[in-house]
């Protein structure tokens, strides 16, 4: 989204993820347990992520602002990640502070980066006068990834069934692929594109249960819920749980829901 650029500077960036935590009653600054690594270093990423040497003790968030719509989602995505991690009870088994579903810990990250497409949060945090372009990019965007990640996860049903043709997986990752996206695409990648674990399941199960935690948050603090401090102590309520329960029950004791993937269809 070149063209859109200029709508998110580099040097807004870091500020714009601190004013909005800040919003939501929480001090970057002042959580002692996140290190914000903004240095610029000839090898570093390009690409904000999140490294959990020992959670919630040790938290690092990585950043080299570049700017543009994809900086601002990656930031906006590994914050999500951070306060997670950093708000998890520290009397939690190591389990539930390190390991667990991790559909719970991207549905956090999702719903910050979310943000990134909400029309007031433009305006107000950004002063984009006319938001429109960016939200409609941000929902395409979002339609490809939903479309890319179940084709992802049909192929990987296949690659690991017990009477896979290995010889005839590379054409089949190509066909499931293009046919999702609706752009050729290469079989290059048939291994390369494999996370462990069936990740792309956690992903689909994350966007989903996203949905859930966005509905709530604008049914109990309204729309703005971003600006909201109580809003903010709710997801550190969220949060505090590590991922003791997985999607499923963590969704079923906070809200008394289950799992809907045509909520998230219908949000596309």
């Amino acid at each position: 989204a070149a063209e859109l650029d200029e709508l998110f500077p580099a040097n807004r960036l870091v500020e714009s993820f601190k004013s909005t935590l800040e919003r939501l009653g929480i001090d970057l600054a002042s959580q002692s347990n996140v290190h914000l690594d903004t240095e610029s270093r000839p090898t570093k990423s390009p690409r904000a992520f999140c490294s959990t040497p020992r959670v919630p003790d040790e938290i690092y968030l990585v950043i080299a602002p570049t700017g543009g719509r994809d900086d601002y989602g990656s930031l906006f995505h590994e914050g999500g990640h951070t306060e997670h991690y950093a708000n998890t009870a520290a009397g939690l088994d190591f389990e539930f502070r390190q390991l667990g579903d991790n559909s719970v810990t991207e549905s956090f990250a999702f719903l910050m980066e979310h943000l990134v497409s909400e029309p007031e949060w433009l305006r107000e945090r950004l002063a984009i006068s006319d938001p429109g372009p960016a939200v409609e990019h941000s929902r395409a965007f979002r339609l490809v990834m939903l479309r890319r990640y179940s084709a992802k996860l049909a192929y990987e049903l296949d690659l690991h069934g017990l009477s896979a043709d290995l010889a005839g997986m590379p054409g089949r990752y190509s066909e499931l692929l293009s046919a999702a996206v609706r752009v050729p695409w290469p079989s290059t990648s048939w291994l390369a594109d494999v996370d462990d674990g069936f990740y792309a399941a956690c992903y689909l199960r994350a966007w989903a249960l996203e949905t859930h935690w966005r509905a709530a948050l604008e049914e109990r603090f309204g729309e703005r819920w971003f600006a909201s401090a109580e809003a903010g102590g709710w997801l550190r309520s969220l949060w505090g749980r590590g991922q003791r329960l997985n999607a499923d029950e963590l969704l079923a004791e906070m809200l008394g829901e289950e799992l809907d993937f045509a909520r998230l269809a219908r949000s596309v």
